[in-house]
């Protein structure tokens, strides 16, 4: 039976829509994987289907431009060699001439500038492959912003567990309390996107135990920055993206505030065994 199509009454068709059967004719109708719909059945299908939104990729450019600065410090420190003294980590010592250094001196900015410097060209070398090798898929996975976040946290983190428990008159030196925080973090992201973390297992568990194996290696910092860096990833990545900004924001703070009050705490006692 010859019908009139649904759109343009005034047209007969023999044609109809595979999805709904209402007749059509060729011009109201769209080829299809199979038959031909119509232009209505086009739209309704295709507001049901969902959309997939693929993660954004970005350039580690923080990650260049960290590894760049340690280099940088490096080879300042090897160009003047009194820049040992003034930016490595110190709780509190001594010069020569009876004058005082370190974070107990007020000396604050050691507890981030220990990343400027390293014990050696192949200390500076093994860290910053592993910077380059983490931070380059990490950061294009979770963005700049959150990347440069959870360095600065981890490095704030591995220096105040560096200050607490080591030798007050020992210097500290690298990056690598960042550095372990971005291990921690990778960790967190592949279980959150529901990867299989166990190569990071690993690769932290080694680096771990080289810690307590390799002479002068300060542990205490690693293991310090692998928390905090995780951490402040879980707080990242917790829930949907666009919800609970303020949330997140106010966490990563609380974790720097809590590094602040142990370093606080830290500090008072190394002043009070030297009667200052």
């Amino acid at each position: 039976m010859i019908q009139s199509c649904v759109v343009h009454t005034d047209r007969e068709t023999y044609l109809s829509c595979t999805r709904c059967g209402r007749p059509a004719c060729a011009d109201c109708l769209i080829p299809a994987s199979v038959g031909f719909h119509c232009r209505e059945c086009v739209a309704v299908a295709s507001a049901q289907t969902p959309r997939v939104r693929t993660a954004r990729r970005y350039t580690p450019f923080l990650t260049f431009i960290f590894i760049g600065i340690s280099v940088l410090g490096y080879l300042l420190q090897e160009v003047d060699s009194t820049i040992f003294n003034k930016l490595a980590l110190v709780g509190y010592a001594q010069y020569a001439d009876g004058t005082w250094l370190g974070v107990a001196n007020g000396e604050w900015y050691r507890l981030a500038t220990v990343a400027l410097l390293h014990g050696g060209i192949l200390h500076l070398l093994f860290n910053m492959y592993a910077l380059w090798a983490i931070g380059t898929s990490l950061e294009s996975v979770i963005g700049r912003w959150r990347f440069g976040a959870i360095y600065v946290v981890s490095l704030l983190g591995g220096s105040s567990a560096s200050l607490l428990f080591n030798a007050s008159n020992i210097p500290a030196v690298g990056a690598s309390g960042a550095i372990f925080g971005l291990f921690g973090a990778t960790v967190i992201v592949n279980r959150r996107g529901g990867l299989n973390a166990a190569s990071m297992y690993t690769v932290i568990a080694i680096n771990l135990a080289m810690g307590f194996v390799i002479p002068n290696v300060d542990w205490h910092a690693h293991l310090g920055g692998l928390l905090f860096g995780a951490a402040s990833t879980a707080l990242f990545v917790a829930g949907p993206a666009h919800k609970w900004l303020g949330g997140r924001i106010a966490g990563i703070l609380l974790l720097l505030l809590v590094a602040f009050f142990l370093d606080s705490q830290r500090v008072t006692e190394l002043q009070l065994l030297v009667g200052q």
